[in-house]
């Protein structure tokens, strides 16, 4: 399957995933100040210091952990140097968004409370969400994972998170490249995607990675039992803002 007809023939279906970032983004908490630059999401932009940053629209931070779990819990965006650095010298701060009104709907039971917002999510997707530092705290990476820890429908969904990011930026000028399966690997349902987009603008780098595929030994049946085993598949979105 060529990268272009994955990212062209669902276009119309894809714009409607792109329209839902700008719906997350146009939903931030009603608290922001007036005026204030959105950024990538919730006010995240590549070059803001962690120490000019705030806890608006966000709950706890922690130390990231390469898209996984969060570690560390942090108090502060500034407290980034606690958290071990990467390869690349950059310090991962775990961000989840503030999810107090969703809690409160719980509690009172009356799910309309959150206005729609459930979780961590970037156009529908639960995600998890880092931002990245150098050692000077300058935010020069933003991250985002589709969360593996989704209930299966959703997880099955992860990989369109591709179309969304790729549309969001505009679909042309990127280069995408698939790659074949590994030994073992097969399609879900007729798909599979291995792959990787990547497109240069002004000031910015974006890398989209994508796999929607079975690894070895995954099926929907049990090979013993017979019995239909959901989500025995792999289908995942790792974007990155560099």
């Amino acid at each position: 399957m060529r990268a272009d007809e994955e990212v062209i023939r669902p276009r119309a279906y894809a714009w409607c995933l792109a329209g839902a970032i700008v719906a997350v983004l146009a939903h931030s908490r009603p608290r922001h100040r007036e005026g204030r630059d959105p950024g990538e999401i919730r006010g995240l932009k590549l070059g803001l210091k962690a120490q000019s940053m705030t806890l608006d629209g966000f709950g706890d931070l922690a130390c990231g952990s390469n898209g996984g779990p969060p570690r560390q819990k942090l108090e502060d965006w500034s407290e980034f140097g606690k958290c071990r650095a990467e390869d690349n010298g950059l310090h991962e701060v775990y961000a989840r968004f503030d999810d107090e009104d969703e809690y409160i709907g719980k509690a009172i039971e009356e799910p309309r409370y959150a206005r729609g917002k459930t979780g961590t999510r970037v156009a529908g997707h639960p995600v998890i969400l880092s931002a990245l530092f150098d050692r000077d705290g300058v935010l020069r990476v933003l991250r985002f994972v589709t969360d593996p820890r989704a209930p299966s429908h959703e997880r099955r969904m992860a990989h369109l998170l591709r179309l969304a990011a790729i549309n969001r930026y505009e679909p042309d000028g990127w280069t995408c490249t698939d790659f074949p399966p590994a030994e073992g690997e097969t399609p879900v349902g007729g798909v599979f995607i291995k792959q990787r987009c990547e497109k240069t603008t002004p000031g910015r780098r974006l890398v989209v990675d994508t796999r929607f595929l079975r690894k070895p030994g995954q099926s929907d049946n049990d090979p013993v039992t017979g019995e239909y085993r959901a989500g025995a598949f792999e289908s995942s979105t790792r974007f990155e803002i560099l």
